[in-house]
């Protein structure tokens, strides 16, 4: 039951409802030509705002980035539900591989993510204030999200502590925790910060 819990949908909160509203309107806003074009931000902070490079050229969009990065959140929660079935099976010892396989690939998704999600959403939102904060606010976030899922994989990476009931008990309590976190980062993601990757 406590798999059901993880995995429902979270309320979307007061300050996702916010940043809904800003999206909404920059897009709006968009839709009526402005009368004037903003001045361009100096040469200091456009230099901040360039992309990654790669081959010596700018990240560029590519219409299959958000398939492949949802792609990759079904594959995450199948791994999850992979380790919540193997605890539920009394199988401990393959817990730890199965942990270190959903680190890996957690690490592929955030590195793809950080190379061509970000690199060229921090370009193409540069001239846009309301969606390039929205952005920046949940990049920060997911990078704090981030940081908390590695620190639980590598915390559990070896195989000492399945031999404790006390560990295992503690390490119910932290994976139902990180389940919730991933659901809530998901959900965020591809509600908010994905409908923000469009063509320049």
């Amino acid at each position: 039951m406590w798999l059901k819990t993880i995995f429902s949908k979270p309320t979307t909160s007061t300050r996702d409802e916010e940043k809904h509203d800003a999206v909404k309107k920059s897009h709006s806003q968009q839709s009526v030509p402005p009368a004037r074009k903003p001045a361009p931000p100096p040469a200091t902070e456009r230099a901040a705002l360039q992309p990654a490079k790669s081959a010596g050229s700018q990240i560029e969009y590519d219409e299959k980035l958000i398939p492949q990065l949802k792609g990759d959140h079904a594959a995450l929660l199948l791994m999850y539900s992979t380790v919540a079935n193997k605890m539920s099976a009394d199988k401990w010892d393959a817990v730890p591989a199965a942990l270190r396989e959903m680190r890996m690939a957690m690490y592929g998704h955030l590195l793809t993510e950080g190379v061509k999600l970000y690199s060229y959403m921090r370009r193409s939102l540069a001239e846009d204030p309301a969606l390039h904060d929205v952005y920046r606010s949940y990049k920060r976030e997911m990078d704090g999200i981030g940081r908390v899922a590695f620190d639980f994989f590598d915390k559990y990476q070896g195989k000492e502590w399945v031999v404790s009931r006390d560990a295992r008990v503690t390490f119910k309590d932290e994976f139902e925790n990180l389940g919730k976190v991933l659901v809530d980062r998901i959900t965020r993601e591809e509600n908010i910060l994905y409908p923000l990757y469009i063509p320049s």
